[in-house]
């Protein structure tokens, strides 16, 4: 429970009205109970107040909110960052177990730091370093050899596989696998696939009698402040290690494959895949269901939406759609083409 002055004082906003007035939560205004802080943040939830029992909100632009038969009002002329900042006031983490669970299993040569917390069921492997302040919840595995950094939080069921190494700050959200073998075979003859990737023709005629296996010899490094959706899977190097870079953040089921880089503060949206040995440049940002082939490389500054398919280099500092991949402007320019085509044929019927 706050009121609306502890709000307005926590936000940074500007409060008008009953300053103690007590708020209980957060709500669009339209569902917003008389308990609750209606978010009108533009002029759709403005006009929606009305329809809900909210008796403050919270706005972004002038208004005058007696007219609405508020109680109070605070603003706050922040644009899409008012948001964030009203949420982590509210926000109320799940609370896992204080200290080390009597149920974990931890080897007896693992360095645990101070005022870490491991929930049951939990098992953390041989040689692994685990340092101040890192949370763990139950029914994670740690395999040997792994190194986690300061403050860092593994949610249930994450798996960490060997010699992982995860830097300070780092979120690892439900049944996140890190770590993994890299998917990397050869046939036995070398006429199999990796042959026919390189050929020009379009003819296939595969002669093999199986695939034999390349083992990753390499892991996986998260570095600091990275998110990790749930269920996402991130496979470890087959020589050198797959890298996240600082402040990375990836959405859920999102694949990483083998030997894969990627730069600083990158947005990666659910359902992602990036094959083998691609390179990602810093910020870079990839819509949902989008795809990037293997050993392709994208430069910094580059937005793919959603269901994007790169299949060849992207130099920085472009905004590029379709598949296969092109710049937004001309991916535009050529599906209202594709759309006029019924008419242009219908016309030349004629």
């Amino acid at each position: 429970m706050l009121t609306l002055k502890d709000i307005s004082n926590g936000i940074g906003g500007t409060l008008e009205g009953n300053s103690q007035l007590i708020v209980s939560g957060l709500n669009e205004p339209k569902f917003a109970s008389e308990a609750q802080l209606a978010l009108a943040l533009n002029d759709r939830y403005i006009n929606e107040i009305s329809l809900g029992k909210a008796k403050a909100a919270l706005f972004t632009k002038p208004v005058n909110w007696k007219d609405l038969k508020l109680e109070g009002a605070i603003f706050l002329n922040r644009g899409k960052t008012t948001l964030q900042k009203i949420n982590k006031l509210f926000h109320n983490p799940t609370k896992g177990v204080k200290g080390i669970s009597s149920y974990s299993v931890i080897d007896a040569s693992a360095r645990i730091g101070k005022n870490v917390n491991i929930g049951p069921f939990t098992y953390v492997g041989a040689n692994c370093v685990i340092e101040n302040n890192v949370t763990i919840f139950s029914n994670v595995t740690i395999m040997d050899n792994v190194t986690i950094d300061h403050a860092t939080i593994l949610y249930p069921g994450v798996r960490v596989l060997e010699n992982v190494k995860i830097g300070k700050n780092v979120i690892c959200n439900s049944n996140a696998v890190i770590g993994s073998d890299g998917f990397s075979f050869v046939s036995d003859t070398g006429e199999g696939i990796e042959k026919f990737m390189l050929d020009r023709s379009d003819e296939v005629r595969m002669s093999l009698n199986d695939y034999l296996k390349v083992e990753s010899l390499g892991s996986v490094e998260i570095h600091d402040n990275v998110e990790i959706g749930a269920s996402c899977c991130i496979d470890k190097g087959t020589i050198t290690n797959t890298i996240i870079g600082k402040g990375t953040k990836i959405d859920n089921l999102v694949h990483i494959a083998h030997n894969v880089q990627i730069g600083k503060n990158c947005l990666i949206c659910g359902q992602v895949g990036i094959a083998g040995s691609a390179k990602i440049g810093d910020r870079v940002v990839m819509g949902g269901q989008s795809g990037v082939g293997d050993n392709i490389e994208v430069g910094s500054d580059v937005i793919l939406a959603g269901k994007t398919g790169l299949s060849v280099n992207a130099k920085s500092n472009q905004f590029l759609m379709g598949n296969p991949a092109m710049l937004k402007s001309k991916n535009i320019a050529s599906y209202m083409a594709f759309r006029r085509l019924p008419k242009i044929i219908k016309m030349l019927k004629k």
